[in-house]
Formats: structure tokens, C-alpha cells, sequence
């Protein structure tokens, strides 16, 4: 509760960002919400978006560990994560990203600003993973924002130990 009442506040909230770039993709692409709260997203943009969370808020989202997502292999364009990284096996999830993704498709992260620290442990967790970064957008005071590509490398068996950092909510 404490998060989504600062995040209402934020000048750009990321899965608004995130649905702008949607408007400029085709409209036959299907993307995977990993995270996706109440699917806001799938509400919002013309692309079929499969909603995914721990717990199905409304009938737009599939209840489900989102380690562990079902649908098959290399069934979508593009993966989101909006401000969706909160669990210890965050590794694991971006790994299901991986198998969710078409080759070349995009990977779309949105986190809080501060619970990365380690740019560089970050790169070498995603290489691992068998991403590679297209762009990197940190101009939101609040969030930054990524995009990856699938490359050709399937993710490696053992990756790099990386930590994010938890969320700080503040009462303003």
C-alpha cells in the first residue's frame, strides 16, 4: 500500500512509459506482463498482453509463481517486469523471461532507482542470462528503465550472484 500511494504521486509512473512505447509497436505483437498487479497494462495498450502476478487481482491476470509461467517457449515479442523484481529469485524470473521470448525479442525492466547499486554486476547477471542491453534510460528521478534483447546464447547454468536492494517507502 505504502509503495502505490508514492508511486500514484510520481510525475511518469513506468507502466505508463511502458505503454507509450507499446502505442509505437505493431499491433500484432503479444507481450508477457511478469509482475503485473492489477494488468494495467493489458487494460491500457492494443497488443495481447498475457498478465501475470502471484495473486489475480481481476479477471485480466493468471494467478502464478512467475518463475513458472504458462505458456510455451519463444511465445512472445516482448516481457515486462514494472517495478516486478521484488523476490529473492528475481534470477529466476528473468530466466523465464528468457524462455517466454521469441529470439531477438525484447526484454523491458522497470525498477526503482535505488535498489540497483552494482551497474556492473547487473550487466554480468543479464549477460549470463543470455541478454544483451539495447538502451538505458536512468532521466525519471524515480525509476530507471531498461531494454534487452534475446540474443543467441542460451543462459548460462550458473550465473553471477547479484543483489537488489529492497524498497525504502517513505511517508511524505
Amino acid at each position: 500500500v505504502g509503495f502505490r500511494l508514492q508511486a500514484a504521486r510520481w510525475p511518469l509512473r513506468p507502466v505508463q512509459a511502458i505503454a507509450q512505447w507499446l502505442l509505437e509497436q505493431p499491433k500484432n505483437i503479444v507481450v508477457a506482463d511478469l509482475g503485473c498487479g492489477d494488468a494495467e497494462l493489458a487494460a491500457t495498450v492494443r497488443q495481447r498482453v498475457h498478465s501475470f502476478d502471484l495473486v489475480a487481482h481481476n479477471d485480466r491476470v493468471v494467478a502464478c509463481d512467475i518463475a513458472n509461467v504458462p505458456l510455451p517457449d519463444a511465445s512472445v515479442h516482448v516481457a515486462v517486469f514494472c517495478l516486478a523484481l521484488m523476490g529473492s529469485n528475481f534470477a529466476a524470473f528473468l530466466r523465464e523471461a528468457h524462455r517466454l521470448l521469441k529470439p531477438n525479442g525484447t526484454l523491458k525492466i522497470a525498477e526503482v532507482s535505488s535498489r540497483i547499486e552494482d551497474a556492473d554486476g547487473w550487466g554480468a547477471l543479464m549477460h549470463a542470462l543470455g541478454f544483451d542491453r539495447r538502451t538505458f534510460d536512468d532521466s525519471n528521478s524515480h525509476f530507471v528503465m531498461y531494454d534487452f534483447v534475446k540474443s543467441g546464447r542460451a543462459p548460462e547454468a550458473t550465473l553471477p550472484t547479484l543483489r537488489l536492494k529492497p524498497c525504502v517507502y517513505k511517508k511524505r
